[in-house]
């Protein structure tokens, strides 16, 4: 008979196997702490940058409109729990105020311009409509001698078939060109009527949106200043 085999060693790679599970425990709470670690440094970077993208992007006419985004990157902050941003709410508390109020002193005066601005526009508005009633009379003039054209060439009907065609053709881009410049010529009466029943700004006035400018643009300044992240 051949030579008995060696037993097989049954104990010792049991033995191997607790090991391995107890390893792997081990390296699965660190990486979750490791993990937890990761997400917060991350969410630092994102917060950082969020923060510089919306504080770029403040602009005196468009600050009430982040008044959202603003908030939602503050509440996102004060759950990270790294941020002292008490400072920070008081000067947006400030700034979003003033800028409510330069809109209300903006908006109740949007239709009103300044007598320089009024009388610029108006020459302006009046050379535009100089020039265009000049286009207007070339344009009417060659509508009419292509017109007038045509109906000669359609007596010669059967031998100019192709240039009747051709003079058609044109006849129809004249008058698509005579129609636009007919409405632009409305539009611009519309615009010097507008203009001429546009109420000027008063000094008064001028001077209080000056004054509610600076004010916001100040409260931009010290926003841009302060970095929550130094």
């Amino acid at each position: 008979m051949g030579a008995a085999s060696p037993p097989t060693a049954l104990m010792p790679a049991k033995t191997s196997k607790m090991k391995e599970t107890a390893k792997g425990s081990y390296n699965g709470a660190c990486s979750v702490f490791v993990g937890e670690s990761f997400l917060k440094n991350h969410k630092r970077v994102f917060l950082r940058q969020l923060w510089q993208d919306l504080r770029d992007s403040i602009s005196i006419d468009s600050i009430s409109s982040i008044q959202e985004d603003v908030q939602l990157v503050l509440g996102t902050m004060r759950d990270l729990g790294d941020f002292d941003i008490s400072c920070i709410e008081e000067l947006l508390k400030s700034l979003f105020s003033q800028a409510t109020a330069y809109d209300k002193v903006r908006s109740s005066n949007s239709e009103k311009a300044s007598k320089e601005i009024l009388a610029r526009q108006l020459d302006e508005a009046k050379d535009r409509l100089h020039t265009t009633q000049g286009r207007e009379h070339k344009e009417t003039l060659q509508v009419q001698v292509t017109n007038n054209d045509l109906e000669s060439i359609k007596k010669e009907r059967a031998a100019l078939k192709v240039r009747v065609g051709q003079l058609r053709s044109s006849l129809k881009r004249q008058r698509e060109l005579l129609h636009t410049v007919q409405t632009e010529i409305c539009e611009i009466n519309e615009e010097i009527a507008a203009i001429e029943n546009t109420s000027p700004l008063s000094d008064d006035l001028v001077e209080e949106l000056c004054a509610s400018a600076e004010l916001l643009e100040d409260a931009k300044e010290k926003l841009n200043d302060l970095d929550p992240f130094d």
